[in-house]
């Protein structure tokens, strides 16, 4: 108990604890796998969204977010459902790192409330993995991705994707203060 009231304490000053993950791409799917009732988008712009995306992505706070993600080079994952509502969105580009490993970084991921419990996350997590890794026109050959210490749900799904633990890291805003 003295642990969790530890960590609140910390995140109310924007430090967090994080679970790091990660995914040996030699044990990738060739092929990705189908999930009825669903679609896939990689979008890279905000003039690849529709209206009706934008006006959701601003009714939750997201459209901004977007914007900077986008400018940074990032990919984001769009998974729709069969009435073209946004179901999930999972971000991902090149590792940040001063080393030459090929690594790739998923982060912020979200699936819609009404669209959870039904596999989205780590088929998504998958996909990205899979079309992003061939050996002959693959950008990553090994993918990170980090969830917070306490977030169970997204920890299972990211387990459940073929991920697995990394180490832990303190880290305030985008800085990893220290890890092990």
């Amino acid at each position: 108990m003295k642990y969790i009231i530890f960590v609140v304490f910390l995140e109310r000053f924007g430090i967090r604890i994080n679970s790091e993950f990660i995914l040996d791409t030699e044990l990738v799917d060739v092929e990705p796998a189908v999930l009825d009732g669903f679609t896939l988008e990689a979008v890279n712009t905000m003039e690849q969204l529709s209206d009706s995306d934008r006006e959701f992505l601003r009714e939750y706070g997201e459209d901004t977010a977007f914007e900077y993600r986008f400018s940074h080079g990032r990919t984001c994952l769009i998974v729709r459902a069969e009435n073209e509502e946004i179901a999930g969105a999972y971000w991902y580009g090149p590792l940040q790192s001063n080393d030459d490993r090929r690594g790739g970084m998923i982060d912020h991921c979200f699936t819609r409330h009404e669209y959870r419990g039904r596999g989205l996350y780590p088929w998504a997590l998958r996909q990205i993995v899979a079309t992003t890794t061939h050996r002959d026109t693959g950008a990553f050959s090994t993918f990170y991705i980090e969830c917070s210490a306490f977030n169970y749900s997204s920890e299972a799904g990211i387990r459940k994707a073929g991920f697995v633990p990394n180490g832990a890291a303190l880290t305030i805003g985008n800085f990893t203060l220290f890890k092990w």
